[in-house]
């Protein structure tokens, strides 16, 4: 039960932060043509491309524009928009456009993120369905979609999915008075940095100048990184025949590695993280246990664990500063490699009195442990480096027996520091 209130407290809490404001120094051009100066919110891909959230500086008044209404809008440093009406094909799978009818496509005004500007323009749009599409605009000409679509293709009476290359013939048509980047075309994935790079190309070609703005928003920035840091773990045993009741673990180090994927298009302050950690747990007591009669009982016990622990959690940073504050919430789950346990009591009634022989009190411990996990802790946040991040972390699971009449808890204190291979 607590699980599931934790899961459901997740959720809600990523729902709060998705709906949380980012407001950037920035502007709106209007309709008019007018630029007003102040602060505008950014937020995911999609939510960029429907509206635009302004405020003048010193105030908390919001206004919010539509695409009509706005020429265009940006953040200094950061993205920048422009309006435009476009026409997307009303359709989950986006197939050959042969098979495409004026029904099956709507006209819809939109924000387009820009992602090159100059002569030839590079622009982007994630819709309501979370596809991606990608336009190009010659010298503020008609915009024109470079599509690759799914079509069905029968051979030997087997179907076979295949990919179409009509934004090739589009960019080919397009940039006939450069002879330079025909071939480029020809072989041009339909990534956005391969298309990036040669709409810039282009420019270059026939001469003029290419401006970038970021592109924060579509940002799936993936990180490889180590960690290393320390943990104090408690067992806790619970039941029937409980030898005793908390145990506290000699620290040991921890060693891993991570995976960490930003969710710009949902929220620059999101990213998702996937790590395997290998640690190692040993807890020793004793304990004079009072029998009914008042003789003292004697007890000793030995655990000795090691595991790779795969958590997986939700990050959110805040977005300013060299130095960021972080929160982590999230799952882990355990592969239990080693669960050596065994215990021993006096015989209180041997003459002299002995222990008996170590013996395991869990039988069939688990393979495999679940936790919830929460941390906290700051990083560094350079765009184009190698980052440090600190952080202070607890997990609760569900131990390692199997045995319904002693079930064991642990809690896990860890101190890391991690730090990014890949830039």
């Amino acid at each position: 039960m607590k699980k599931y209130l934790f899961l459901c407290g997740l959720i809600l809490w990523c729902g709060s932060l998705l709906a949380q404001s980012n407001f950037r120094r920035g502007y709106v051009v209007l309709a008019s043509g007018d630029t007003l100066r102040g602060q505008v919110d950014l937020r995911g891909a999609q939510r960029n491309a429907r509206i635009s959230r302004f405020r003048s500086v010193g105030t908390t008044t919001v206004t919010e524009y539509q695409p009509p209404q706005l020429r265009g809008y940006g953040a200094l440093g950061s993205q920048v928009y422009q309006s435009a009406v476009v026409t997307l094909v009303d359709s989950l799978a986006r197939q050959s456009l042969l098979t495409n009818t004026v029904r099956d496509s709507i006209r819809l005004p939109v924000f387009l993120e820009v992602l090159v500007q100059g002569p030839a323009s590079l622009l982007y749009l994630r819709d309501s369905k979370n596809n991606d599409h990608y336009y190009l605009q010659l010298r503020a000409g008609l915009l024109q979609e470079l599509i690759q679509a799914t079509q069905q293709t029968e051979v030997k009476g087997h179907i076979y999915q295949q990919k179409t290359t009509h934004y090739r013939r589009t960019l080919a048509n397009a940039m006939q008075s450069c002879l330079a980047v025909q071939a480029t075309i020809s072989n041009l994935p339909y990534f956005e940095s391969d298309m990036i790079r040669l709409v810039q190309q282009y420019n270059s070609c026939v001469g003029g100048v290419s401006v970038a703005p970021a592109s924060a928003s579509r940002e799936k920035n993936v990180r490889l990184g180590v960690l290393l840091g320390g943990e104090s773990s408690q067992l806790i045993f619970y039941g029937d025949y409980v030898p005793s009741n908390r145990e506290q673990a000699t620290p040991a180090p921890v060693v891993g590695v991570s995976l960490t994927a930003k969710l710009g298009a949902l929220n620059p302050k999101l990213a998702v993280r996937i790590e395997a950690l290998y640690e190692q747990q040993s807890f020793t007591y004793k304990r004079d246990r009072v029998l009914a009669n008042g003789l003292l009982n004697p007890q000793q016990g030995e655990v000795d664990l090691a595991s790779i622990r795969v958590p997986l959690l939700v990050r959110y940073t805040l977005p300013k500063g060299g130095v960021r504050p972080f929160l982590q919430v999230g799952y882990s789950a355990s592969y239990l490699l080693r669960t050596h346990n065994r215990f021993r009591t006096e015989n209180v009634y041997a003459n002299p009195r002995t222990y008996t022989r170590w013996a395991p009190y869990i039988y069939e411990p688990k393979e495999l442990e679940q936790g919830i996990v929460g941390s906290v802790g700051v990083t560094t946040a350079k765009a184009n480096a190698r980052n440090l991040a600190l952080e202070l972390r607890y997990e609760r699971s569900d131990g390692f027996s199997n045995n319904i009449y002693l079930g064991t808890k642990l809690n896990r204190y860890y101190l890391l520091l991690s730090y990014d291979l890949t830039k």
